[in-house]
């Protein structure tokens, strides 16, 4: 999901789809890396060291190891376009990202939430909150992703991966921290 956003964020951010080609392409690449390649390349360590059981980390107790190292990953990718000076937004975004999956590890000690539920909302969040603060005129990519978050929570359901209230309460999660995070900054 942090990858859809920084492509939302470039493409349709205002002066952000400006930027020259080329830190586009480092944004995407440090961001790929960080948020997809490093986390499906610790999976099969987790499996092999029993970790966890299986990829789809169906276990609640399973998702704690697993969802930190997600998380110091997507920080250190926020670390890295910090320095090279990335436009702020987008250090910002993985970092409210890292922020969601911290929470989702103190709420999963207790109770099963979806976390695809709170990437969905995450970077719907950050695409709301962007576009108020911003003023821009994205009302067709809030509106896809809230037909995404729609068809998300439905398939969660059907395949009773979760409940109704770890649906909604993944959502909201994923949506308060992102579209709060850059509100308030």
């Amino acid at each position: 999901m942090p990858l859809a956003g920084v492509f939302i964020l470039l493409t349709y951010g205002g002066w952000l789809n400006q930027l020259s080609t080329g830190g586009k392409s480092y944004i995407y690449l440090i961001t790929l890396i960080t948020t997809v390649i490093l986390p499906l390349a610790i999976m099969p360590v987790l499996l092999k060291t029993r970790i966890i059981s299986d990829y789809m980390l169906v276990k609640r107790e399973e998702r704690r190891i697993p969802l930190l190292l997600i998380a110091l990953f997507y920080l250190a990718g926020a670390f890295i376009l910090q320095r090279i000076d990335a436009p702020i937004i987008v250090p910002l975004f993985l970092n409210g990202s890292a922020l969601v999956i911290l929470s989702l590890v103190v709420i999963n000690w207790k109770w099963k939430i979806s976390m695809h539920m709170a990437g969905i909302g995450g970077v719907t969040g950050m695409v709301l909150s962007i576009s108020m603060r911003w003023l821009l005129d994205i009302k067709g990519v809030v509106a896809i992703l809230f037909l995404i978050a729609g068809v998300t929570g439905y398939a969660r359901l059907q395949d009773d991966d979760h409940t109704p209230a770890q649906v909604y309460m993944g959502y909201l999660v994923g949506f308060l921290i992102n579209f709060l995070l850059i509100w308030l900054i």
